[in-house]
């Protein structure tokens, strides 16, 4: 019984710029952009060490466009590699990469196929004489691609094996500009095996049969939303039937939030500690580069000092200065204090000063959804010509009213209450 294995990858974004941090730590930046690129040769080996019979993109290899040189060199370099030792690929477009944008001077090698904007069209995969599998794509031709794509693939061939790739969103979901969007029940009417989805970049099995559909993620984390783990699917397959997938992670650098409870930490040198402990932990568990933001919660006598906007970031850059980015690191990025006080508030809300009236008029607005919704209206209506109000508009229905009462609480203590009163 023949057996074919296949890797489907996603949302590669060869060399993300990364602005956001380039602008503030060129060195930083560099490193990410250079981690970038070894993930994709690890995907590469990966390929080439697992024998796989052919590799499938399924879409935005590049960042913007069909790259920079430097992208294009990696990426055809990996793709001549996969020559070599006889492997084939098939890409299609995405938002990022759309077809009109790739450089006509940019020839692919041989066993590359890049499938066409103008229809859904389809290959034959052959192997020991025999047809084993058919791939059926179409590429975005421009950016912005809102034809509902999945509608087209209509299955021509008699291939043991079918696979649809797409570069879409599933309705209902809102992480992305949903481009060529498409649902479970338009998908399963279609006469494929495996759907190899791209644009979403996280890793998710979104019909685990008839057929099998996956969004493997992108390749490599490029910000704090997206965290953990990123990589490719591997996929096997036997007497026409998937016999095997698996998560191979493949990102060189992750983003990481960790949260820390300091209750008990004693003084500065206790949270020095508490942060290189932290710090070790993860350089433990993690097999590359760290980009880490820690939040600090628990009550402390250090809440005034993690408090200071401008003590914090001069301990953050002093934590990252040891850093040597031609190597393995751990950066953290910003450290988030959500610690209280130590504190009896009910015993202070029982006095008669300005603290006590303060924090009854906190638990009014908590015991009354009414009047804390007329609170964030009053507040959107004032500043509403700021940019700051136009972003609360936009999003202050999924926004937590309590949690920010709660933050806006504990911020008002700290400025009004004195550290002795404070247990500092």
């Amino acid at each position: 019984m023949t057996k074919i294995k296949f890797i489907h990858a996603s949302d590669l974004h060869i060399e993300s710029p990364y602005q956001g941090i380039s602008g503030m730590n060129r060195e930083l930046g560099d490193a990410l952009i250079r981690l970038g690129h070894k993930s994709y040769k690890n995907l590469i080996d990966l390929c080439i060490d697992e024998q796989a019979d052919f590799l499938i993109i399924s879409g935005d290899s590049f960042d913007s466009a069909s790259g920079s040189l430097g992208a294009m060199f990696s990426f055809f370099n990996g793709l001549r590699r996969l020559e070599k030792n006889s492997i084939k690929v098939y890409i299609i477009c995405g938002n990022h990469d759309p077809f009109t944008a790739w450089s006509e001077t940019f020839t692919l090698p041989e066993n590359v196929t890049l499938f066409s904007p103008d229809k859904v069209n389809y290959e034959l995969f052959t192997k020991e004489g025999k047809p084993q599998a058919s791939v059926y794509g179409i590429s975005y031709r421009e950016r912005e691609e809102w034809r509902p794509l999945a509608r087209e693939f209509n299955r021509e061939d008699s291939a043991p094996f079918s696979i649809a790739v797409l570069h879409g969103t599933l309705t209902g979901r809102d992480a992305h500009i949903p481009y060529s969007p498409f649902d479970l029940s338009t998908i399963r009417k279609k006469d494929f095996d495996y759907w190899a989805l791209g644009h979403v970049h996280q890793h998710e099995v979104i019909s685990e049969s008839d057929p099998l559909a996956v969004y493997p993620g992108n390749l490599q984390g490029r910000h704090f939303n997206e965290t953990g783990e990123k990589g490719c699917c591997m996929v096997e397959v036997t007497g026409g039937k998937v016999s095997d997938l698996q998560f191979i992670p493949l990102s060189e650098v992750v983003f990481l939030y960790h949260s820390a409870d300091i209750t008990g930490v004693e003084g500065v040198t206790g949270l020095f500690s508490r942060l290189n402990d932290i710090k070790n932990e993860i350089a433990e568990r993690e097999r590359g580069s760290v980009m880490l933001r820690i939040e600090l919660k628990g009550r402390t006598g250090l809440f005034s000092i993690l408090g200071d906007h401008d003590e914090m970031e001069k301990l953050t850059a002093e934590i990252n200065r040891e850093n040597d980015y031609s190597g393995r690191f751990i950066y953290t990025d910003r450290i988030i204090n959500n610690t209280k006080p130590h504190i009896d508030l009910e015993e202070r809300k029982r006095s008669s000063d300005l603290v006590a009236d303060l924090l009854n008029r906190f638990d009014s607005y908590r015991n009354d959804s009414s009047r804390l919704e007329e609170l964030r209206e009053k507040i959107l209506s004032e500043i509403k010509s700021s940019r700051a109000g136009k972003y609360l508009d936009k999003e202050g229905e999924s926004c937590d009213l309590q949690e920010v009462l709660d933050n806006a609480k504990w911020k008002c203590i700290g400025g009004l209450i004195p550290d002795k009163d404070k247990g500092v």
